[in-house]
């Protein structure tokens, strides 16, 4: 047992901070908003770092690389992780929510002002800017990405030239992960607190409709998260893999969980997969990617919406319509933010895509912001166990059996190990070889004396 709260400690620290914050919310109710200025000062800590650890993280990664070819399959295989697993999902949450019916005595009240609400798809604001002072935002995490991989591929392309370049970034890359470690020392405190003014402020809209889809939704998330994680961490390590996801999954999950932002979550995750022995040159390009655009929570939370209004308008749900709602699904899943309630956009894409009123906009942002803890824990517990996939991939079935030690740290990067460790045995022969000789030189020198 204690070995279990060892391993668990700071996991099981943070899951009971979001346990405190949802009592406490429910205890103050509205008063509860007195603990957000606690909350937002963890939450600004995190949020600033989180520019320049994506950066230097990235670039510095790429860089480093070397070799753009493996370069290449990572992004390719992660590109094919998000299709993929975004068509999973946005099936998965569709048969589940044609088999329980959320819609189900759903009566919703639409006399709210909802004039105001206007959005549109800007797919090239999404992926670049006009401006580089833009790119030092969370607001614009594509394009910050999208410079910061160009940034590195630069660096590798020019070689040597750049290696002064390239050792910046990397220190750089190990100051910030260090500061991460300090700043997350309060992340209970800040979690309990969030969570806290978001349940006591959230707590009383609570209606039975909404509450019926969040209660099936939930149980859906916990579901998918042990399959999911169960089957790409198995399909990346085997059971030594899934030892080792459910081991350290906890903190980016709880960090999730108590954050509601994917964004905010990026450093605990960098921790995790690092302890899950995922080679950094992978995790520090799928963590911070993942964040962005690898959102299997969002998918399958804007399915369920979807059917709750066909059902509640009572249209039918015909091959054409379902093909439109998992189009709409996975494409919701990159294009929304990573921050708390950052899914506006895509319950804007809900109603533009269907034609539904837009006065059942506030309606469906409660019901994402009821549902975003779990929908924002499947976000993020994904990405590692993607990682974990894609190292498979990239260093071969054995890559696992490579790291070991405390924390289940990577130990080495392949069969280069393999060449030190002869290297070292070869070194230890040649000491006690010398040793051996210095004792019969001296044995002899003393003989001669005598």
């Amino acid at each position: 047992m204690r070995r279990v709260l060892g391993n668990y400690r700071f996991s099981i620290i943070l899951l009971f901070g979001v346990v405190v914050g949802a009592v406490l919310g429910l205890t103050l109710g509205e008063r509860a908003i007195v603990l957000k200025p606690v909350a937002d000062v963890f939450l600004n800590l995190v949020f600033c770092l989180i520019v320049p650890v994506v950066i230097t993280s990235i670039s510095s990664s790429i860089a480093a690389m070397g070799n753009l070819g493996k370069l290449r399959k990572i992004l390719l295989l992660f590109l094919a992780v998000i299709v993929v697993t975004g068509l999973m999902t946005a099936l998965l949450a569709l048969l589940t929510a044609l088999i329980f019916k959320p819609a189900q005595g759903a009566v919703l009240d639409l006399e709210q002002d909802t004039s105001g609400i206007t959005g549109n798809l800007d797919l090239v604001g999404l992926f670049t800017t006009d401006d580089f002072v833009n790119l030092l935002s969370i607001d614009n995490m594509m394009p910050m990405i999208v410079f910061s991989v160009l940034l590195g591929i630069s660096a590798a392309l020019v070689g040597q030239a750049a290696e002064p370049l390239s050792k910046l970034l990397a220190s750089a890359t190990e100051v910030l992960s260090k500061m991460v470690a300090i700043v997350m020392y309060i992340a209970p405190i800040g979690i309990a607190a969030y969570f806290a003014s978001l349940v006591g402020t959230m707590g009383g809209q609570v209606i039975s409709s909404i509450a019926r889809l969040s209660v099936m939704y939930v149980l859906f998330c916990v579901v998918f998260f042990v399959l999911f994680g169960v089957a790409f961490s198995y399909a990346g390590g085997g059971r030594e893999g899934v030892r080792r996801y459910f081991k350290n999954v906890w903190l980016p999950a709880a960090t999730g969980m108590g954050t509601c932002s994917s964004t905010a979550s990026i450093p605990a995750n960098r921790i995790a997969c690092e302890q899950m022995g995922i080679p950094r040159v992978i995790s520090d390009l799928v963590v911070p990617l993942g964040a962005s655009m690898h959102k299997n929570g969002v998918v399958s939370v804007q399915m369920f919406k979807i059917i709750f209004l066909l059902g509640v308008f009572d249209r039918p749900i015909d091959v054409p319509t379902v093909l439109t709602a998992v189009f709409v699904a996975v494409i919701s899943g990159i294009i929304v933010g990573t921050i708390p309630s950052g899914g506006f956009i895509g319950e804007l894409f809900i109603v533009t895509a269907f034609g539904f009123p837009t006065e059942v906009v506030p309606i469906i942002v409660i019901m994402g912001t009821l549902t975003d803890p779990f929908c924002t824990m499947n976000n993020v517990a994904g990405d590692s166990a993607a990682a974990m996939f894609i190292a498979r991939v990239v260093e071969g079935k054995d890559w696992i059996k490579r790291t070991v030690g405390t924390g289940d740290r990577p130990t080495d990067d392949g069969p280069a190990a393999a060449v030190g460790e002869e290297l070292a045995e070869v070194t230890e022969d040649g000491r006690h070889v010398a040793a051996a000789r210095l004792n019969g030189l001296a044995d002899a020198r003393t003989e001669a004396a005598r």
